[in-house]
């Protein structure tokens, strides 16, 4: 299922797209479709956990608000992994655009055929991808934490520690929630950990050892699972 948000600061704009969105989207795919009219709104829709997997987002806001493109620039980098396609009235943002990550540019009014091969690329590219940076909330700040680095996570009462491989972040999140946007390289050892098998160096009785000597208890009931997964994450990477 796939979060395609319509961000525009015009209403009657929102429900026009929707519609032609609706129409023209392939058939074989599922999504459901949002709507944000001003940037604090799109802000908070990412701050909640949600992923946006298509944005379309239009360019002129009114006065006070940044720029589409700026939005863009700030919330979407291309380490996101969300398919930016641009709309605007105005011919000339053509070339602007590429001041900031995106796939596709639609001149309004849309013709049906350009967003249909827009969307056709964008899910084309959403198969495609492999999630390379997780979104947190640290303290007060929205962080980007490269996947590669994390080693394992820890719940600890209400909050998870993202243990990397010079530093840590807390955050107020679920173990579950945080795991589903990592890929299969990471496996659930214990109730409280969840572990990158690109950091383990061995697997024995009841725990696993990190390259850097960091110990992970391995519960009873998992025991199987994690061997079966560090063994398929061994054989994928021989």
């Amino acid at each position: 299922m796939a979060n395609i948000v319509i961000y525009d600061d015009d209403l009657q704009s929102i429900s026009t797209l929707r519609k032609l969105v609706e129409q023209c989207a392939p058939a074989h795919e599922t999504y459901e479709i949002f709507s944000a009219s001003s940037s604090n709104e799109l802000e908070a829709m990412l701050n909640s956990g949600m992923k946006i997997d298509i944005l379309f987002a239009d360019i002129i806001m009114p006065n006070g608000q940044p720029s589409g493109i700026e939005v863009v620039q700030r919330l979407f980098p291309p380490e996101s992994g969300t398919q930016v396609i641009f709309a605007s009235g105005y011919l000339q943002q053509a070339t602007e655009v590429y001041a900031a990550n995106h796939l596709y540019f639609l001149l309004k009014p849309i013709d049906r055929q350009k967003l249909s091969d827009a969307l056709s690329k964008a899910f084309a590219s959403l198969t495609r991808r492999t999630p390379t940076m997780l979104r947190v909330k640290a303290g007060h700040k929205d962080r980007l934490i490269n996947i590669s680095t994390i080693a394992y996570l820890e719940s600890s009462l209400h909050k998870v520690i993202i243990h990397c491989r010079s530093n840590s972040f807390e955050t107020y999140a679920k173990l579950d929630e945080l795991q589903a946007q990592l890929p299969d390289s990471f496996t659930r050892c214990h109730r409280s950990y969840v572990v990158n098998l690109a950091f383990v160096s061995s697997l024995n009785e009841g725990e696993l050892r990190l390259h850097d000597g960091t110990t992970l208890p391995i519960s009873r009931r998992r025991a199987h699972q994690v061997q079966h997964d560090l063994l398929a994450y061994l054989s994928s990477h021989a």
